[in-house]
């Protein structure tokens, strides 16, 4: 009884982080990207530019990349979603468009990266992603419950085993530890943000068609 009092608590809890953090996320987003750069003419505030050390040290090794960090508890990031397959599809040629999931021990937002992780080292990810958005932000489905998601797993026919077993890998457990070293190494605190050539920290301040130039423009060495 008290094990299960326990584990009720300790996934409470987990909730309330994931909670607080899309809630956090929601506000950065109204209050601060989308209100400080409508009135904000430069629109220079949604660009953060890290130092030559912090660029030379990066954790990401491709030169000419942009890197997305997004959560599956991302509402922002679900909805940038076939715009971004729409932007990849312009890049310029050699240019490398990776998604991460934010990766930390202190935010909520990062609870489903083992998940992320996982299904990636799996090759499912990409294939499974909408799904994984579709639980968690409309049917308020929380993955970071170990039954939950082995309902999930078995509904998206995501063999549990093979799972379980790829979630314990020594290849996950370096795919976690690359991907909470970019988000500690960028300061990466709330979701979608893009990494531009290891050097910009870049928030969407515009509409997306827009925002696709100006990521393309920081890509190709404008500012």
């Amino acid at each position: 009884m008290a094990i299960q009092f326990k584990r009720a608590g300790i996934i409470s809890y987990s909730l309330f982080l994931i909670i607080v953090s899309a809630l956090m996320t929601v506000l950065c987003y109204h209050l601060f990207v989308f209100n400080t750069f409508a009135t904000d003419d430069t629109q220079t505030q949604a660009l953060r530019e890290v130092s030559a050390e912090q660029v030379k040290n990066s954790p990401i090794k491709d030169d000419n990349s942009i890197i997305e960090v997004m959560s599956y508890g991302c509402h922002y990031c679900a909805a940038n979603e076939e715009n971004l397959t729409e932007f990849t599809r312009t890049l310029p040629p050699g240019a490398v468009f990776k998604t991460i999931h934010i990766t930390s021990d202190t935010n909520g937002l990062a609870a489903y990266a083992p998940v992320f992780a996982t299904l990636e080292e799996m090759g499912l990810e990409e294939k499974t992603r909408d799904s994984a958005y579709n639980a968690i932000i409309t049917r308020n489905v929380n993955l970071a419950d170990e039954q939950t998601l082995l309902t999930w797993l078995v509904k998206n026919n995501i063999d549990v085993k093979q799972f379980q077993a790829t979630r314990q890998s020594d290849a996950v457990k370096a795919r976690l530890a690359n991907m909470a070293e970019i988000t500690r190494h960028y300061d990466i605190t709330a979701t979608p943000m893009f990494i531009i050539n290891k050097r910009y920290v870049v928030a969407q301040d515009r509409d997306f068609p827009d925002f696709a130039k100006r990521m393309q423009q920081l890509l190709t060495g404008g500012k």
